[in-house]
């Protein structure tokens, strides 16, 4: 498997939630596939995966977009990691968040895939400090 397989894949899975495509989805996970999600739910093995999907699915929610921003791939241990942006009506209440996913595959299927979050309104907490008079590294040591 190389960077280009995993990125087919991985845009697949992405694509099957826009989609709402049962289809899609159940070609790039493997029978034996976990998935984390962020929220803290876990789903094991195709069957769970793809009742979730479909209950998930069917209804009013839907993913409005989930873009990849970027894509690395370590061809030695078959792992990817994906960074993305992600929006969603659930429950009739609107998400949208930044994250990343670590995605690994076996037999050139997603196998295991661990979702994390970070909040999208971002803040800078040190941008009003005053600047100190001597270096930060000088003080610490001391």
């Amino acid at each position: 498997m190389n960077r280009n397989q995993a990125s087919i894949i991985i845009s697949e899975y992405f694509e099957s939630w826009i989609k709402k495509d049962i289809e899609m989805f159940s070609r790039a996970v493997h029978d034996a596939a976990i998935i984390r999600e962020c929220s803290g739910a876990v789903m094991e093995g195709k069957n769970e995966l793809l009742i979730w999907f479909a209950q998930w699915n069917d209804s009013d929610n839907k993913v409005d977009y989930w873009e990849i921003k970027e894509i690395g791939f370590d061809e030695v241990r078959n792992v990817a990691f994906v960074e993305w942006r992600f929006k969603c009506l659930y429950d009739g209440k609107e998400y949208e968040w930044d994250g990343s996913s670590i995605v690994y595959f076996k037999e050139s299927l997603i196998i295991e895939l661990n979702e994390y979050e970070m909040k999208q309104d971002k803040f800078f907490p040190y941008r009003s400090v005053e600047t100190l008079d001597e270096p930060i590294h000088k003080s610490i040591n001391k």
